[in-house]
């Protein structure tokens, strides 16, 4: 009987020294999360805003996978800007999923994370914040919503030092992503650009899109060449006269060099460039790989005394179908200098990625203003 007893006395203070150093963890553990911390990247500005605005990009440069070979990553229904999205699955963080908020171009991208491994919603904020043409920073903030439960408390100690070392290495993984696409000018050239002529399609089309567009109108515009008994005399090219950052979409043109300027037939465009000055980058590998040499030609052209005109053009070389090997794949890409000595409302058109997106906010701020002024 008294050993009956002495053994529940025992489990009885085990149960209680268990409680009680619970408790001690539940007042010692974290009541919320904060993080803020910046990095300062030798980039174009341009560069971040597109990375984190693209969730695409996320796997590129975040670090939660590193070290957990249970990640895994799920792209959503939504790629850029307010409700793009993807899922996640971690042995380290948890299941959860992230959706971008809020998109601002005066450089400003919001997130909700939501995870197994944290008791709340965690939203993410980033600012972008350009040193000149050279180099920016990009600070993050990141905070849970509301308080822990006291209770729940002792669940979570040591989350804060872990999540920090997380977001900590995402700042260092975007600065890594973004200076490695810079980081040499191999391969640009200053040449003179002879007058061509291009007839072709074109259309808006969301940047994801590219190469079915291509693959739904190239061969028309084949077609109709050889029905009016035009031969082509040079690859097929992609000529961009305008994008829309928030969204990702292009005015694209494609098109197949000619020996003349041909009319504008019914569904198709003519459209010749005149004799100008250009940076040309020639460029190995598949379509994903053209942004690495848009960056390096944009980041040049915006650390030089030159004018970015229009159309940008990408020409494409290599035939698929005649090369397998990706890594092969040769495309010359094309940035024109303007000189037309003006900076006319049809030149605007014309400027960097980051002109345009310095004009849609100020756009954007104008019809704020007059809503107010309209409702007051």
């Amino acid at each position: 009987m008294k050993q009956t007893l002495s053994k529940t006395w025992v489990i009885i203070g085990l149960v209680a020294a268990l409680l009680l150093g619970y408790l001690v963890a539940c007042f010692f553990g974290p009541s919320s999360y904060l993080f803020s911390s910046e990095v300062k990247i030798d980039g174009p500005y341009k560069m971040a805003y597109i990375t984190i605005n693209d969730i695409k990009e996320w796997p590129k440069w975040i670090s939660w996978g590193a070290n957990d070979d249970d990640f895994k990553w799920t792209k959503g229904g939504r790629e850029l800007y307010i409700g793009a999205n993807f899922s996640f699955e971690s042995s380290q963080l948890g299941d959860g999923y992230v959706e971008l908020q809020e998109s601002f171009f005066d450089s400003l991208i919001t997130a909700k994370m939501k995870t197994t491994k944290l008791p709340s919603d965690l939203f993410l904020s980033w600012q972008i914040v350009p040193e000149g043409k050279k180099s920016l920073y990009v600070k993050l903030n990141a905070r849970t919503k509301g308080r822990f439960d006291f209770w729940k408390r002792g669940f979570y100690l040591g989350i804060g030092e872990k999540m920090d070392k997380l977001f900590q290495a995402d700042l260092e993984g975007i600065k890594s992503y973004i200076e490695k696409l810079v980081q040499t000018e191999f391969g640009i050239e200053k040449i003179p650009f002879q007058e061509r002529y291009y007839f072709g399609y074109m259309d808006v089309v969301v940047n994801s899109k590219i190469p079915q567009f291509y693959a739904k109108n190239l061969p028309k515009v084949y077609q109709f060449l050889d029905s009016i008994g035009v031969s082509p005399s040079g690859p097929p090219a992609g000529l961009i006269f305008g994008w829309t950052a928030k969204t990702g979409q292009l005015f694209l043109l494609a098109a197949l060099q000619v020996d003349k300027p041909l009319p504008n037939y019914r569904g198709f465009t003519s459209y010749t460039i005149k004799p100008t000055e250009c940076l040309k980058l020639e460029n190995y590998g598949s379509y994903s790989t053209l942004k690495n040499a848009h960056t390096k030609l944009s980041y040049w052209m915006d650390n030089s005394p030159y004018i970015l005109g229009a159309p940008i053009i990408e020409e494409y070389v290599t035939s698929p179908s005649q090369e397998p090997d990706t890594s092969k794949w040769l495309t010359n890409v094309y940035y024109l200098f303007d000189n037309t000595g003006s900076y006319s409302k049809t030149i605007e058109r014309k400027a960097t990625l980051e002109d345009v997106i310095k004009m849609e906010e100020a756009q954007r701020r104008e019809k704020l203003k007059s809503l107010l002024q309209t409702e007051f």
